[in-house]
């Protein structure tokens, strides 16, 4: 359950970086701020968001949250968890069908 609840945290914080450049309105290249004007620092939610190009710079300084990469990134995770959870219960089938042939 640790990891579990460390995903939760971790998407959390992902989160409130997002609110805060909404909040600020830096979504695009031309409205793109300082991070001191955002009002965030840095942290792992947004070296993971830029690392991933949702969090873009757009020049020197300058980033904006790109909600178009954020919505395809949120997509992926998801696919990746069903994929995961899928796995899961074949796993879980084809033990349940092993043990009931030995018996």
């Amino acid at each position: 359950m640790g990891a579990a609840a460390a995903v939760a945290v971790m998407r959390m914080k992902e989160r409130e970086v997002r609110d805060a450049f909404r909040d600020a309105r830096a979504l695009n290249p031309a409205s793109a701020m300082s991070l001191e004007a955002i009002g965030i620092g840095e942290s792992g939610a947004l070296r993971r968001l830029k690392r991933r190009a949702v969090i873009r710079e757009a020049g020197p300084g300058l980033f904006y949250f790109d909600d178009d990469v954020w919505q395809a990134v949120r997509g992926m995770r998801r696919r990746m968890a069903l994929l995961l959870v899928v796995s899961m219960i074949i796993v879980l089938l084809v033990f349940l069908y092993g043990k009931a042939t030995v018996q």
